[in-house]
């Protein structure tokens, strides 16, 4: 049962993935089997060319689809490559027997593929061994999931967004660039929780992604709670191998800045991207350099800092940018929408960032005293879903990458 469990998962996860990426599946199935193969083969040979290897395979490829102008990179090419490399890394790490089955499982796995979370292999494969037994109690929590997550990007996100498409100036371009920053967290915190509750409902626990990050004291403390998974896979297979916190504080800052850039770099090779990951690698520099240990008022700092370089997302260049900020200071009447839309906005959020809402997403208790607390928020949040949902698409802004 477990072998045709995992035939059935691995079936799905290209079936689903042929649906959004087309004769592009074929090189991921190509490249898997070399990733597998390599990772079987590092059982009897610990051989780190092997590593470099596929390694190379898969940045070549990133930047050939990239720079090409006849094909395009497929989604799901960056958490692929990502899973990919963990994968080899931690086998030639601790080597552990999985079955070229559990390895394409893992690669491929529909719920993760397109935007993360990103998980371990040892975790995803212990869980994909477990016995599963089918029970309808169980499907529960992923549908309350996937209540709370078409809220947040169908009737939060997507209505915030456009709201943030017209030009302003002055307080309103403020009001728009903060709705833009509120919109990119809820898109992309709906999209992890859809990721979550689809892989409960095929047996995998993913990991969470987002601890309330806007409520961040310092910008280090940000990068611990902003799309945890990738930041903990940049910290294991770049930052650690760079010296991590044993070496100078110069090269510290130099290995700081290479993670950010190799990050920016993946998300996209255009100069906003490279300029917001140079921006927040001296943000972090700065901080160790001055001891900063943050508080409530340097939070708010950091708060509007990291909203306002996410504008570094929605332009083509750096004097977009550079505009866009010299919007802020010209003069226009109020536009009352968007001002209400960014207050709005700011409660939507603090409503986010309730630990009891947190915990209605993502615990299951079967207690009365917890039951009578989650019901009617969960209601409440269907009703609105029942209400403001129209034409739901799967425009994920993170999807791009």
């Amino acid at each position: 049962m477990t072998k045709l469990y995992q035939t059935v998962i691995w079936l799905a996860s290209v079936a689903v993935l042929t649906c959004f990426i087309k004769m592009y599946v074929l090189m991921f199935l190509v490249m898997s089997v070399i990733i597998a193969m390599s990772s079987k083969l590092l059982g009897k040979n610990k051989s780190k060319n092997i590593i470099v290897t596929d390694i190379l395979i898969l940045v070549s490829a990133f930047f050939a689809l990239k720079s090409s102008h006849s094909l395009i990179l497929p989604l799901g090419y960056s958490v692929f490559a990502f899973s990919a490399i963990s994968l080899v890394a931690n086998q030639y790490r601790d080597y552990k027997d999985y079955t070229i089955l559990e390895i394409l499982c893992y690669l491929f796995f529909f719920p993760k593929i397109f935007a993360g979370p990103i998980d371990r292999v040892e975790d995803f494969v212990g869980q994909l061994r477990e016995k599963k037994k089918p029970a309808l109690n169980k499907l529960y929590h992923p549908i309350k999931m996937c209540i709370f997550a078409c809220f947040y990007k169908y009737v939060i996100a997507d209505r915030i967004y456009y709201l943030c498409n017209e030009e302003y100036y002055g307080l309103n371009e403020i009001c728009s660039i903060l709705c833009y920053g509120v919109a990119f967290f809820f898109d992309f915190y709906a999209y992890s929780i859809f990721a979550i509750a689809f892989g409960k409902l095929l047996g995998i626990d993913l990991p969470e992604n987002f601890d309330s990050p806007y409520q961040s004291k310092t910008f280090r403390d940000f990068w611990k709670r902003w799309n945890i998974t990738l930041g903990t896979w940049q910290r294991d297979y770049i930052y650690i191998p760079l010296g991590g916190n044993r070496v100078s504080k110069n090269q510290w800052g130099v290995n700081i800045l290479l993670v950010f850039i190799v990050s920016a770099i993946w998300h996209d090779s255009t100069a906003p991207f490279i300029f917001w990951g140079v921006i927040h690698a001296i943000l972090l520099i700065a901080e160790r350099h001055f001891s900063i240990k943050g508080n409530r008022y340097y939070g708010v700092v950091v708060f509007m800092i990291s909203i306002l370089l996410w504008q570094l997302f929605d332009v083509n260049s750096i004097e977009d940018f550079s505009l866009r900020l010299l919007r802020c200071i010209e003069y226009q009447p109020f536009d009352t929408t968007i001002v209400i839309g960014s207050i709005v906005s700011l409660g939507v959020l603090w409503f986010a960032d309730r630990e009891s809402i947190k915990a209605a997403i993502f615990q299951h208790r079967n207690t009365g005293r917890y039951i009578l607390k989650e019901v009617p928020i969960t209601s409440i949040i269907l009703v609105l879903d029942i209400l403001f949902v129209n034409n739901p698409s799967i425009n994920f802004f993170y999807m791009k990458f």
